[in-house]
């Protein structure tokens, strides 16, 4: 099943990157704040991120990857412990199942490996920048 994953990859291409997730965990995306969605790129950045369903962590990347043996109803059971984990009650969020349908959606036509960024409800393949070198003249 293609999913998406947390990953350190292209981190700091963007000044407001940001990234408290273990490599490779799965992720989900929260729903935008008022301040989020008015500034995507300011102090809240819930609107430009994605959260680790183990770390509880977030990042402004995730890869597109496939993760062999993953069903939807496991997929459902990990979302659903972080909530539980979390504390969230039904009501802070989608259905499970809903939200766990949106990302497979999502994720069905990227190709593995893409690594996204996230403005709101726009995802898109991050460009691959160049390596900074230092000490060049």
């Amino acid at each position: 099943m293609k999913v998406f994953v947390a990953t350190r990859a292209t981190q700091g291409g963007r000044s407001s990157d940001f990234n408290s997730c273990i490599e490779g965990e799965l992720v989900w995306t929260l729903a935008p704040c008022a301040a989020g969605r008015r500034y995507p790129y300011g102090a809240c950045g819930c609107g430009r991120s994605f959260s680790g369903m183990n770390s509880h962590g977030t990042t402004t990347t995730a890869r597109v990857q496939e993760v062999a043996g993953l069903t939807k109803s496991s997929y459902e059971l990990a979302l659903q412990a972080n909530f539980d984990a979390d504390g969230w009650c039904s009501c802070c969020t989608s259905p499970v199942a809903d939200l766990v349908d949106d990302l497979m959606a999502l994720a069905a036509p990227i190709p593995v490996g893409s690594v996204l960024e996230r403005r709101l409800d726009v995802f898109t393949v991050r460009p691959e920048w160049p390596t900074k070198r230092k000490g060049r003249r």
